[in-house]
Parts: structure tokens; C-alpha cells; sequence
């Protein structure tokens, strides 16, 4: 007779009989995870960052920045600089799949708990934050790269263009320019919000996921095929969980998230102008400037884009580990 769970606690109880990934398997598969879902969400993220850094007289709207990006520069305009963070993007899921699963094992040994059974939610967010946390340092000079390559060119929408608003003709360009003038210290600007982002949004992301497969597998329960756990979800259920993950990181750190664009894309936006790179405002400046754009919603511009590219791209992410990961499980039995 198959076993019956009535709450999440009885799910989470219950043991997960498919092996553990490796750890040289959370990397490759984190990776390849991070490659489709960068694939598909990157136009969309163009946009995001466009619209949370660009005055408000250059976009009236997302419709608006999708129709000049357009004209302006055409397809290739929406994956601008998509070099940096594809590598990023498969180097940060690489160690956020790799970091959650190594901290769930810290966990389980503070614990006592035996290394088959399931972490209780709060737990799981605890993780997720942690692998945030690390991952941070790892993607913050990537994501630096990649907002100030999506910005430069805004600066000559709408009127001619200006020789001094575009310095960079590629990854490479931004990464030497940054150490020709800043050193070091220069790839990791805007260090701080990105590290208060990665540690609340990825653990709100892995959170959001286990919740919503464990819901999953208790709504199964009065069904004919009732599924014991989270390895019996099919693509649909996977699907919903990812795309809720990534809809979830997106609510709970999007303020933070414009912040440091914001002061990631200050040199760029600043081209031009006198204000001298000392006089850039810091994180308690940026926000006092971003509120006085538009009050709180000014915290959120962008963000109908954002949501809209989070729930098929990271659907993507988590469908392409899952599969992988059950994958190498069956080749481990034979």
C-alpha cells in the first residue's frame, strides 16, 4: 500500500530514496541549468536594466524601451553583452546547486540528522540564503560587466550620438578598462547590494521551489497515483515550482536589485557630465536618488518584465537539473 502524507511536515519527513547528486554532478548540471535559463531570459533582462537605470524621459514604459531598443539597434540589441553573464550565469548555478546541497549536508550533521532524510523548509531557505551568499562574489564583476555594456548606448537614444558614450566593445573591453582605472577593487563595485540580494533572493528561490513541489506531492495524495516525493513530479509539476522559484527570488529582492544597477551603471550614465567618479553616491545616495525619481514605485520600475522573463527561464533551470540529475541517478543503478 503506497504511504499517504496529509501535511507538508509528513512530506518533508518523508525519505527521498534517489541518490544525492555528487558534487562534480551539481556543478555540470548547475551549469547547464544556468546556460538555457540565461538564454531565455537575457532580452528580458536587457530591459529590466535599461528601464531601472535610464531617466524617465527615455522609456515611457517596458513597450516603449522593447520599440527603441529595437530601432536602435535591432535584435542584436537585446543580447548585448550576453557574453559575461552566460559564463556567469553558468558559473553562479554551478556553485548555488553545488553550495545548497553541501549546506543541507552541514545541516544534517549539526543535526544528527541521517543524510537520506529531508531538511524541515526553514531549513532549506537557510541553505539557499548561504549558497546566495557565496555565489555573490562570484557573479558581482560579472553582472557589473553586463549592466554597463546593456546601458552605454541608451545614453545616445533620442538625440545624436556622443563618441564618449560608448567606451566598450566587449567583456574584455569593461573588464580593462575597469582595472586600467579602478584596480581590483573596481570588478567588485556594488559588491554589497548584490551580496544582500544573492543571500535573500536565492534563498527565497530554492524555498519557493521546495515549498511548491511539496505541495505538489501533498495535493497527489487523494489521487490515483499519489507521488511519495519531490523525484515523482513530472515536467508540469516542475515547471510551476521553477517558475515560482524564480518569480519568488524576483519579489523578495528586486528594490536591492535596483540599487545596484544603479550604482553599478553610474560611470556610464554619468558620460558627459561633471560629476567626478568620488562624488558618486554610495548606497544610502543611490536610494535617497532612485525615491526621488518616483517614490517607491521608482524601487520597482521594471519589474512586470522582470516577472514575466522569471517564470519560463527558470522553469528552464530547474527542468534542466532535475532531468540531468535523475538522469545520472538511473546510469548509477545499472
Amino acid at each position: 500500500m503506497e504511504a499517504e502524507f496529509h501535511t507538508v511536515t509528513e512530506i518533508a519527513q518523508h525519505h527521498d530514496s534517489r541518490p544525492k547528486a555528487t558534487g562534480i554532478e551539481d556543478l555540470a548540471f548547475g551549469s547547464l541549468a544556468g546556460m538555457m535559463g540565461k538564454f531565455v531570459e537575457y532580452p528580458f533582462d536587457t530591459v529590466k536594466v535599461r528601464l531601472q537605470t535610464s531617466e524617465t524621459q527615455v522609456f515611457s514604459g517596458t513597450l516603449d524601451c522593447l520599440k527603441q531598443t529595437w530601432q536602435n539597434e535591432g535584435f542584436r540589441g537585446f543580447y548585448r553583452g550576453l557574453t559575461s553573464p552566460l559564463v556567469g550565469a553558468m558559473a553562479e548555478n554551478a556553485i548555488a546547486f553545488y553550495a545548497y546541497n553541501r549546506i543541507q549536508g552541514v545541516i544534517r550533521a549539526a543535526t544528527g540528522a541521517r543524510p537520506e532524510d529531508s531538511l524541515s523548509l526553514p531549513q532549506l531557505f537557510l541553505s539557499g540564503g548561504l549558497s546566495g551568499t557565496i555565489c555573490a562574489f562570484v557573479i558581482s564583476p560579472v553582472e557589473l560587466v553586463k549592466c554597463k555594456l546593456q546601458v552605454e548606448n541608451v545614453q545616445g537614444y533620442g538625440g545624436p550620438a556622443n563618441p564618449a558614450a560608448v567606451k566598450f566593445k566587449g567583456p574584455l573591453s569593461v573588464v580593462s578598462h575597469l582595472l586600467r582605472t579602478q584596480g581590483l577593487a573596481g570588478l567588485y563595485k556594488g559588491i554589497a547590494p548584490t551580496v544582500a540580494r544573492e543571500t535573500i533572493g536565492v534563498g527565497f528561490w530554492f524555498g519557493a521551489y521546495e515549498l511548491v513541489c511539496r505541495q505538489l506531492v501533498r495535493a497527489s495524495q487523494h489521487s490515483a497515483k499519489p507521488l511519495r516525493s519531490k523525484a515523482d513530479l513530472g515536467p508540469a509539476g516542475i515547471i510551476l515550482a521553477g517558475g515560482c522559484a524564480g518569480i519568488s527570488y524576483n519579489l523578495a529582492s528586486y528594490p536591492i536589485d535596483v540599487v545596484k544597477s544603479f550604482i553599478q551603471t553610474a560611470d556610464v550614465r554619468s558620460v558627459g557630465s561633471s560629476l567626478a567618479a568620488a562624488e558618486r553616491p554610495g548606497i544610502a545616495g543611490t536610494i535617497r536618488i532612485v525615491y526621488s525619481r518616483g517614490g517607491i514605485p521608482a524601487f520597482y520600475r521594471g519589474l512586470g518584465i522582470t516577472l514575466l522573463r522569471a517564470f519560463p527561464a527558470n522553469a528552464a533551470m530547474f527542468m534542466t537539473y532535475e532531468y540531468l540529475s535523475r538522469l545520472a541517478a538511473e546510469l548509477r543503478k545499472k
